[in-house]
């Protein structure tokens, strides 16, 4: 909890330094829902329902492209369902507290039209993001399934997704993001693959609050 507020304060004194250069720089808050799972750990399904929110910084440019900045925290992890415990696998819940740092580069559909209306509203973006575990919990049925208790401290994820803006302020985002390196490590693994990788996608609540000027 120490870390989570300690991150926050350094994300606020970021965002006011922004709000000190608004003539260059877009700003704001994100919110929002995440579901998730994890590659390699033998259950299947996104049931694993976390939260997402934090901060944003983008640079806007002269044309429909811009760079976007992401300071979050995010709750991933895997859960078994009904249907793989009557199958008589284990039940287990794994969750994974990480801080996000997202840098994504946008592309905004404003050159295209429909019937003569722009898609000015919708914006593309990928990028890559460094993820930094602050806590892993697993519940006790599960953890002896396993050789190697530890989850690394490090990833790196690509995400992916799509922004459809309401109005000047406020818009919705739908991403998918998928580890690019493992979360976990598997002792003895034939390949790269056979580790332990995060599968996630968010919906979330983009609120911009400072404009570029």
């Amino acid at each position: 909890m120490k870390k989570i507020v300690s991150l926050a304060f350094v994300a606020f004194l970021i965002l006011a330094g922004v709000r000190l250069q608004a003539q260059s720089f877009d700003g704001g808050l994100i919110a929002g829902a995440v579901t998730s799972q994890i590659d390699g750990d033998g259950y299947g399904g996104f049931h694993q329902l976390g939260c997402t929110g934090g901060f944003f910084g983008r640079i806007p440019s002269d044309g429909p492209s811009s760079w976007q900045f992401e300071l979050k925290y995010s709750l991933y992890g895997a859960h078994s369902d009904s249907k793989e415990v009557n199958y008589g696998m284990l039940p287990m819940s794994i969750r994974l507290h990480y801080v996000e740092l997202p840098v994504l580069f946008r592309y905004d559909l404003s050159q295209l039209n429909i019937n003569g209306k722009s898609l000015d509203f919708i914006t593309l973006e990928f990028g890559l993001s460094g993820d930094f575990l602050l806590r892993g919990t697993q519940s006790a049925d599960f953890e002896d399934a396993f050789d190697n208790p530890s989850w690394l401290l490090f990833s790196v994820t690509g995400d992916v997704g799509l922004q459809f803006d309401i109005n000047d302020n406020l818009g919705i985002n739908i991403r998918s993001m998928n580890s690019l390196t493992p979360c976990r490590l598997t002792p003895g693994a034939g390949s790269y693959f056979q580790h332990y990788f995060n599968i996630a996608f968010q919906a979330t609540v983009v609120y911009t609050i400072i404009h570029a000027r």
